[in-house]
Parts: C-alpha cells; sequence; structure tokens
C-alpha cells in the first residue's frame, strides 16, 4: 500500500499554484481566494492510497474544478506527465 509523501504532495500543490499565478486575467484576491483552495487539497492527497495519475487528476478535476476552468489547454496533460512521475518514483521506493 503506497501513498504520496508530503513532499510529493507539495510539489503537486505547487505546480497548480505556479499555473494559478501565471493566469494574468484574475484579480489578486480571487487569486488568493483560489490558491487557498489548492491548499486545501493536501490532506485528501496524503491519505489516498495507491495513488494513479488518471484517478488524482479526475479527483482534483472535480474538486477544483472552476480553477482547471481558467487553466490553459494541455495543462492537464502537463499535470498527469508530472503525476505519473511522482508516482513512479514512489512505486521504485516502495518494500516489495
Amino acid at each position: 500500500m503506497s501513498r504520496l509523501g508530503k513532499q510529493d504532495v507539495t510539489g503537486i500543490l505547487e505546480l497548480l499554484e505556479k499555473e494559478l499565478d501565471a493566469l494574468p486575467r484574475l484579480e489578486k484576491v480571487q487569486k488568493m481566494k483560489l490558491r487557498s483552495k489548492i491548499r486545501q487539497q493536501e490532506n485528501w492527497l496524503i491519505s489516498t492510497e495507491n495513488p494513479k495519475p488518471d484517478k488524482i487528476l479526475i479527483k482534483l478535476e472535480g474538486r477544483l474544478g472552476e480553477i482547471f476552468r481558467l487553466f490553459p489547454h494541455g495543462f492537464k496533460e502537463k499535470l498527469t506527465e508530472f503525476l505519473g512521475m511522482k508516482i513512479s518514483q514512489l512505486d521504485k521506493h516502495a518494500p516489495s
């Protein structure tokens, strides 16, 4: 049974926040509220057992739908690749 570690989750959340910061059409207060919603995803990401990139992406889209609608086309693929990298590292370090 593998789970994402604190550093892995922090990396995922930072990727989402950096993409949010790159959006020019949002006011500062609105970005702060959306950043807060992103950070609230930490606990369930840490507690997810046997994470899979597609499973995590679907859950993130469900929980952060309004944020994902703001992201440019192609960001989901970038996030899926990042999640795949993190999970493959997790699988390498998991005890057999």
